[in-house]
């Protein structure tokens, strides 16, 4: 699949509209930070102000409360002091009832004795000494305000306010309270009733090291601890990533009430509280969009316009690669600019191009009629081995004109067997060296090719460029070479191996023994009489003799097995890969029997024998020039014991001798 690559103009204008988008953003982004902070503090204060407004209402409220509990306490003390029990409890709450109004002021009232038994109108008495507003009050004879705790008479939750009845002598008697019950309307729960906004709330955390919610909106909050410090009515407060583009922690406002202790938390959420910001950040980024999109659209045509000249040359230089006159329909006269020295070097270049293109299209015929008259094979091929150059001769080879064969992998047109031939020395050629080597096909028509592969190497001599390919038919000379070196290694007489070659196979064979551990054997033979027949007949009888006896040896042995002439009338036979000595014996033995029968030839009739010495060998450090003179050793002992005959060693490797090894006579 194609992959597709932006044009250099619409890289330009890309970059360039990259760059203003994020400048641009850069502005957007400062702006919107800065109008979410003013925002943040234009709510933050407004929040501080009415969290303070409702605070001070709740002080009031509060404080008017115990003000009235104290007036009262102070015309209570005497009554305490004077009667004790339930009687005077009793009087004491039905003054205390008559002078505050229920439920107005509170939803309760009570009265406490100095041992904290408790006198209310929310139903039978109780005992508080154990409660901490009763221990506070009566500690510091001073007003207490209760968390929120549940009414031992009512079972309802709610918050007492608790002011000490003293005596004259400042003596603690007992507690006066007022009950502000959280599940009945009073001044506490009337806050809740104050919403922020629309979706912004109030909540009222208790004082000490372990405060409770007083009031929150959330009904199963209520008396739920709170944090000491920075309370934020149990929502999460911290901030987005990128708070002022996406702001998720709401608008918070404290106070701490004076008459309580208490903390009063007023929360707008984020959602609500930048409402308008948001829909601000809307209007104007896509005002932003649309200013980008003009932008980038008019980059767009001021690029276009100022490379409208590289266009025209980006298109002119593609078309040079197949007109190299394509240059001339550029205009003759250029801007002065970067693109305008531009396309004035390229038409200096392209002109130079075309005159060098000229003259070595001129040279290239020159070098192709030099060529074609050669009857050698004569290429040029690239790195990938497809051919650059072939001259005629491939024409008469193949079959194929070199306009054809231009470009093609050498591997189809040479074929795979040949090309797997060629491939190894074409990768050397292609590593930097020279290479020379002979093909040769041993078909019924022999024929034999020495290829030539010379390395191009590129100007500054770095790489190799492409291979030199030269071959030529060498057939006939490899065909003299072949029958001089027959020449050279057979007896001219017999068509036996002479001297020489015989040397060189024994010296292979004996190698072979050594490395495979196999058994082998040096035949030594010697005629005897041969020298009356050729005194007696003339050297052509001889001759005669000499070839017939060469035969009878030759069909006595394998064709793998060597058979030579040593000179005169000796002979030699090399065996291999013998399964025991006894194979050894039968040779020789056949030998022995092939020469019972006379020779004939041309009228004349000889009877000849032989004499052979058998020299075994598997493996072992003895050398060739050694197993050679055991073996005539043992033919001189077989010539010496009678003639006729064969002696084999040596006696480690022989099987056991038999009683004789003479030739059987034909009486026996």
């Amino acid at each position: 699949m194609p992959v597709y690559t932006p044009t250099l103009k619409a890289r330009i204008a890309i970059i360039t509209t990259v760059l203003a988008a994020v400048f641009g953003t850069g502005i957007i982004l400062i702006a919107l930070y800065d109008a979410h902070s003013d925002l943040h503090d234009a709510l933050e204060g407004q929040q501080d102000s009415v969290v303070k407004l409702t605070a001070n209402q709740l002080d009031t409220a509060m404080n008017d409360r115990i003000q009235l509990l104290s007036h009262q306490a102070g015309q209570l003390g005497g009554l305490l002091a004077q009667a004790h029990g339930a009687a005077a409890r009793q009087r004491a709450l039905q003054a205390l009832s008559a002078a505050i109004p229920v439920p107005a002021a509170f939803n309760a009232l009570l009265v406490a004795d100095q041992h904290g038994n408790v006198l209310s109108d929310l139903g039978d008495g109780a005992e508080v000494s154990d409660r901490a507003y009763f221990r506070e009050a009566a500690r510091t004879l001073a007003p207490v305000v209760s968390p929120p705790i549940r009414s031992r008479a009512s079972g309802q939750m709610g918050v007492l306010v608790a002011v000490p009845v003293l005596s004259p002598q400042r003596g603690f008697l007992g507690l006066v309270g007022g009950w502000l019950d959280l599940s009945s309307a009073n001044f506490l729960v009337d806050i809740l009733h104050n919403r922020l906004g629309t979706t912004g709330y109030y909540c009222l955390v208790s004082a000490g090291r372990e405060p409770v919610y007083v009031r929150h909106p959330d009904p199963a909050q209520a008396r739920q601890p709170a944090r000491p410090v920075a309370d934020t009515c149990g929502e999460d407060d911290s901030p987005a990533p990128l708070e002022f583009l996406t702001p998720a922690r709401p608008v918070i406002a404290r106070y701490l009430m004076s008459s309580t202790g208490w903390e009063l938390v007023a929360l707008l959420p984020a959602r609500e509280a930048y409402a308008p910001l948001r829909q601000m950040q809307q209007r104007f980024l896509g005002m932003a969009g649309v200013a980008m999109a003009g932008v980038a659209l008019l980059i767009w045509l001021a690029v276009r316009r100022q490379l409208a000249p590289l266009s025209r040359l980006h298109r002119v230089v593609l078309a040079s690669a197949n007109d190299l006159s394509a240059f001339e329909r550029l205009p003759t006269r250029q801007q002065r600019d970067e693109i305008g020295d531009l396309t004035r070097a390229f038409i200096k270049l392209m002109r130079d191009v075309r005159e060098r293109r000229q003259a070595l299209d001129r040279s290239e015929r020159r070098l192709r009629a030099v060529t074609d008259t050669l009857p050698s094979l004569l290429a040029f091929v690239d790195t990938e081995a497809r051919y650059v150059f072939n001259n005629l001769a491939y024409e008469r080879v193949f079959g194929l004109k070199p306009e054809q064969l231009r470009g093609r992998p050498m591997r189809e047109v040479l074929g795979e067997a040949r090309f797997a031939r060629v491939r190894p020395f074409l990768e050397r050629a292609l590593a930097g060296s020279a290479v020379t080597f002979e093909t040769e096909d041993e078909g019924s028509d022999y024929h034999c090719m020495e290829t030539s592969l010379r390395p191009e190497w590129s100007a500054d001599g770095s790489e190799v460029v492409g291979v030199h390919v030269h071959v030529q038919d060498i057939t006939q000379r490899k065909l003299e070479t072949r029958r001089l070196a027959r020449m050279s290694r057979t007896d001219h007489l017999t068509q036996l191996l002479n001297r020489s070659a015989f040397e060189g196979q024994l010296h292979a064979a004996m190698a072979r023994s050594r490395d495979e551990g196999t058994l082998m054997a040096l035949l030594y033979l010697d005629m005897d009489r041969f020298k009356a027949v050729n005194d007696i007949h003339g050297h052509a009888a001889g001759d005669l003799l000499l070839q017939d006896f060469a035969q009878r040896v030759r069909d006595c042995v394998r064709d793998s097995d060597t058979v030579a002439r040593l000179g005169g009338d000796e002979f030699a036979v090399v065996l291999e890969d013998l399964p025991q000595p006894a194979a050894a014996r039968r040779v020789a033995q056949a030998i022995l029997q092939a020469m019972d029968v006379p020779f004939s030839f041309e009228g004349v009739r000889a009877d000849v024998d032989v004499s052979i010495g058998v020299a075994l060998y598997r493996g072992g450090p003895a050398q060739d020039h050694e197993l050679m003179r055991l073996a005539d050793v043992l033919l001189y002992r077989a010539k010496g014991a009678g003639r006729g005959r064969y002696e084999i060693g040596p006696p480690e490797l022989a099987d056991a001798p038999g009683p004789q090894h003479a030739r059987p006579s034909a009486a026996q």
